[in-house]
């Protein structure tokens, strides 16, 4: 009997198992997320008491949880760049940035509509715009500019502009946004920052801190990258 050979399956198969790939990134980048909120949840609860002394969750905490999960999930994606250009199996690690990425963007977008829809009282639309401009300047554009980069994620708009284009956007923007992000967190959190380092009143940081922290060892490996690229 001869062995089946990879051209002998159905025309259909190859997509099938594309799909399942495809099925299974997905899956586990809607699983990071959903880790990522819970372990933030758990975090603030946790810090909320050894901070305050008060036991309690509510849909602000749950809020807080939304934005450094969106920002941890963005920088692990763009973080998997610089291990795929160290690594001696790229592929694997490059597999998931994109859905990982697409994950931070939704989870953001989701932080933002919690934030003016659901606690009006805390973060009113136009007042906490007008009180916090350079915030919600930040904030904004840092959703925009990853708006574009899922927008722009699919094989069709790749194909329009081109591989080479295509990636040197998509890495611009990226960083770009990465940046504006981490401003963004820096001006709501600055002042907790500060007060963690002078006094070490809490046995915790605000989760912002490690998060945004993450983020910065994305931006300087990039720049690791670039240099090892250019020196090649």
């Amino acid at each position: 009997m001869s062995t089946p050979d990879i051209n002998d399956q159905p025309a259909g198969e190859p997509r099938k198992l594309a799909g399942a790939g495809l099925r299974r990134l997905r899956l586990r980048s809607v699983a990071a997320a959903a880790a990522a909120i819970a372990f933030g949840s758990l975090y603030f609860f946790v810090r909320q008491q050894l901070k305050d002394g008060v036991w309690g969750f509510d849909l602000y905490l749950f809020n807080k949880s939304l934005a450094t999960a969106s920002l941890f999930l963005v920088t692990l994606s763009m973080i998997l760049t610089g291990i795929g250009y160290f690594s001696r199996r790229p592929g694997r690690a490059l597999a998931f940035r994109k859905h990982y990425g697409l994950a931070g963007f939704w989870v953001g977008a989701a932080h933002g509509l919690v934030s003016h829809l659901l606690l009006p009282s805390r973060f009113p639309l136009p007042a906490w715009t007008f009180e916090h401009p350079v915030a919600s300047a930040t904030g904004l554009a840092a959703l925009v500019l990853f708006g574009a980069m899922a927008a722009s994620s699919s094989a069709g708009v790749k194909g329009r502009l081109g591989g080479e284009l295509w990636r040197k956007g998509l890495r611009y923007v990226g960083y770009a946004a990465l940046v504006v992000a981490c401003v963004h967190a820096g001006i709501l959190k600055w002042a907790s920052w500060v007060n963690y380092f002078g006094s070490f009143g809490s046995v915790l940081p605000s989760l912002s801190l490690p998060v945004v922290l993450f983020a910065v060892a994305a931006v300087i490996l990039r720049v690791f990258v670039w240099r090892s690229a250019k020196g090649r």
